[in-house]
């Protein structure tokens, strides 16, 4: 069996800064992902945001589809195999075995878009009011502190990449981000060959945050010096950080943006595989360009990367992961 060369350690980001800056930036020249305690979430959001989402999940189809996402939108309900992560790093694979529920944040005030595409990421979710009034200001709760989180993250991030800890708030002050809780059911039938729950794929902005549910496995990272994969346990407390492919540009590949899945259960299992998470993506400002950092450029100032706008970015790999998938009809 093939040893992985890579660890995902659990960070206390309640801590110096600066301290905390030098261990991430270790970190996260080996694997994009980590694990962090100490980042202040208040329980009660956290959980009240989860345990809505997961009566949400439990609704008849019929009201989940009262929300569902629109063509060419990039929120509301995706059904069970509507999406398919592996398509967004151009692979061919089935519909992944999740469904979900995708939200943005307000337009920033004093911003307008640079276009329609932009326009796009900033539109209004709809929810069900109806079935489950409670959802929406949850959620509004949990993005809000997601957001915050997530500008102390970059400005832990600036520090660790001895640039000003305030060198990324310009540059995401009107970022597009999007709030996600997925649902991984009971897996009843057997998959199609090369179905998984999520397929291997990077994210596409700046960093990913996670909650995972305890006690619920599959999620995995790949190692790619030992081509193997690694499981990230769920940890009671913990959040799990990962930076996107936004962020590997910016860093000249300093910072790694790693290939992840979530994989089948054990067939073989009699305990319920039912499974639940909550992510949230941070991006760069629409019209922002992303080219090589000033610390991270090589030897003779080489970047790897051409510059390149961050929204049309994000805009085309949300596009490549739905196009032309074809949802099951038998499950």
């Amino acid at each position: 069996m093939t040893t992985p060369s890579i660890q995902v350690p659990t960070i206390d980001i309640d801590r110096d800064p600066a301290r905390v800056g030098a261990e991430i930036d270790e970190t996260l020249r080996s694997v994009g992902f980590f694990q962090i305690v100490g980042h202040g979430v208040p329980d009660a959001v956290a959980d009240r945001c989860w345990q809505l989402t997961r009566a949400y999940f439990d609704l008849p189809l019929e009201d989940k589809l009262a929300v569902e996402r629109r063509e060419g939108s990039h929120y509301g309900y995706f059904p069970i195999a509507a999406e398919s992560l592996a398509q967004s790093l151009d692979a061919k694979a089935p519909g992944d075995l999740k469904e979900s529920l995708n939200a943005g944040r307000p337009l920033p005030a004093g911003h307008r878009p640079a276009d329609a595409a932009e326009a796009a990421l900033f539109e209004a979710p709809r929810w069900p009011e109806a079935s489950l009034p409670g959802l929406r200001p949850a959620w509004e709760a949990y993005l809000a502190e997601m957001t915050a989180l997530s500008e102390r993250l970059l400005s832990i991030f600036a520090l660790g990449l001895g640039l000003d800890a305030s060198y990324f708030a310009d540059k995401v002050d009107a970022a597009p981000v999007s709030q996600r809780a997925i649902n991984y059911p009971e897996q009843a039938l057997p998959p199609e060959e090369g179905q998984l729950r999520a397929g291997a794929h990077t994210d596409y902005g700046t960093l990913t945050i996670l909650r995972q549910e305890l006690g619920r496995g599959g999620l995995q990272v790949h190692d790619a010096a030992s081509d193997s994969w690694v499981d990230i346990p769920s940890t009671e407390g913990a959040l799990v950080i990962n930076i996107g492919d936004l962020m590997a540009r910016w860093t000249n590949d300093r910072w790694t943006s790693t290939l992840h899945r979530v994989v089948n259960p054990d067939a073989g299992s009699r305990m319920s595989n039912r499974r639940q998470s909550m992510p949230f993506f941070h991006n760069a400002n629409y019209s922002q360009l992303v080219e090589c950092l000033p610390t991270c450029a090589g030897p003779n100032g080489e970047s790897r990367y051409e510059p390149v706008l961050a929204g049309p970015h994000l805009a085309a790999k949300a596009a490549k992961a739905v196009s032309g998938v074809t949802r099951p009809t038998s499950r």
